[in-house]
């Protein structure tokens, strides 16, 4: 075999090394995220005394900044490369954790949760475009999978510390000191570590793709509404987003009003992450096997029917079946969509494309914590769930009815043959 040859092989096993060092640090852009994810609501409504309405603005900034940078990001990594983006995304975390340790007002979160937003949209859109690169077609919905699974396992892991490290009037310190060593250590790992991965596809791709690359305007329109598989995963992961702004922003809100301790709020959103990050070690690769489409549409029902039972039964039990029935809703979909997009992407346009589909996935975030805050001061969290819930399902039918399978399993393949 040449040289040249080894260079493009793609899979897992033959870039173990790199995919392995993606993944460890795919686990601490999670946790960046984590960090937040019960601390801050509570911060909103015992610390700095807002109405929900006022809280869930963190999480529209957050959201605002993740969408724009998510589209930018991967047209930027087509041209640049995914490792000098990745290294800017940690550079992001120190703003944030200055901001998050030294003002101690409510605008601060807002502005400090604007860096989160940039560091999530770089530095978790190329660790998925850098995985993509390195594993070929049979490949995507593993490693897609394995990407989510490390990202929300951090997740999971840094809400469930941060929580615990908050017990006792230490919710403005303690969490944000880990914050910061989390930012240090992901940073080091893409100085370090982590190495370029765009060279192997813009050698993998003809000469015809190098030359005339589909523009920006046609992409951005085939992946919002006129290509189908595209624009109804689009669809998937915008109401995905909706729901786990409701998961960041309401549920703690909602458990706290229940009378549960900071400890049992920590726990339940633990229970909701961890499901979902395990559950995706064995649903990405599901995806390769049966088909992106039923695992997209089984966990949006899945997440429907978690926050309906939330919204109508009480008592820690349910609750915590009810998280884990939305962390498995969450693992069925998630990466799916992901490794969806990559299904139908041309390969030079992978990264601009993924980042389209992000921009308007993680806008969920945006619409969310204005749309619930609102929602909330008219009807109430139990109704807000109730609503949510129905709005999921019908984008659950909207895609089982208008969706096309982008990765047929292969014995469909074989009896179609």
């Amino acid at each position: 075999m040449t040289d040249r040859r080894r260079q493009v092989t793609a899979g897992i096993r033959n870039h173990r090394g790199q995919f392995i060092w993606l993944a460890l640090n795919v686990l601490l852009v999670g946790a960046t995220l984590g960090v937040e994810r019960t601390v801050v609501p509570l911060l909103g409504r015992d610390v700095y005394h807002v109405g929900a309405a006022v809280a869930l603005s963190f999480v529209s900034s957050f959201g605002i900044t993740k969408a724009l940078i998510n589209m930018g990001a991967g047209r930027w990594s087509d041209r640049r490369g995914r490792i000098p983006i990745l290294r800017w995304g940690w550079l992001m975390g120190i703003p944030l954790v200055i901001l998050l340790l030294t003002v101690r007002l409510w605008w601060a979160i807002i502005v400090a949760n604007v860096f989160l937003g940039a560091n999530q949209g770089l530095a978790w859109t190329m660790t998925i475009t850098a995985q993509l690169d390195l594993v070929d077609s049979s490949e995507r919905g593993l490693a897609m999978g394995i990407n989510e699974a490390m990202g929300y396992l951090g997740v999971a892991g840094a809400t469930v510390a941060a929580g615990f490290l908050g017990i006792g009037g230490h919710l403005q310190t303690r969490p944000f000191y880990l914050e910061a060593l989390i930012v240090g250590l992901g940073g080091f790992m893409s100085m370090a570590m982590i190495r370029e991965t765009r060279g192997r596809v813009t050698v993998t791709v003809s000469e015809d793709q190098k030359t005339h690359g589909i523009p920006f305007k046609r992409l951005f329109a085939d992946t919002t509404w006129r290509n189908k598989a595209l624009s109804s995963v689009t669809a998937g992961g915008f109401v995905n987003k909706l729901v786990d702004t409701t998961a960041w922003g309401v549920l703690p809100l909602y458990f706290a009003s229940q009378h549960q301790s900071l400890a049992t709020i920590s726990l339940l959103s633990g229970i909701y992450g961890g499901v979902w990050g395990v559950g995706q070690f064995g649903t990405g690769l599901l995806s390769d096997y049966i088909g992106r489409k039923p695992l997209i549409v089984g966990g949006l029902l899945l997440l429907g029917f978690g926050l309906m039972g939330i919204a109508w039964g009480h008592g820690v039990i349910l609750w915590v079946l009810m998280a884990a029935v939305m962390g498995l809703g969450m693992a069925l979909a998630y990466p799916v969509l992901n490794a969806a997009v990559a299904d139908v992407a041309p390969v030079k346009d992978r990264g601009a494309i993924l980042g389209i589909y992000r921009l308007w996935r993680d806008a969920g975030y945006a619409v969310g914590g204005v749309g619930l805050g609102l929602l909330i001061a008219v009807i109430g969290i139990p109704g807000s769930l109730w609503t949510m819930a129905l709005v999921v399902w019908a984008v659950a039918i909207m895609i089982w009815g208008r969706m096309p399978e982008t990765h047929p399993c292969p014995r469909r393949l074989k009896s179609a043959a």
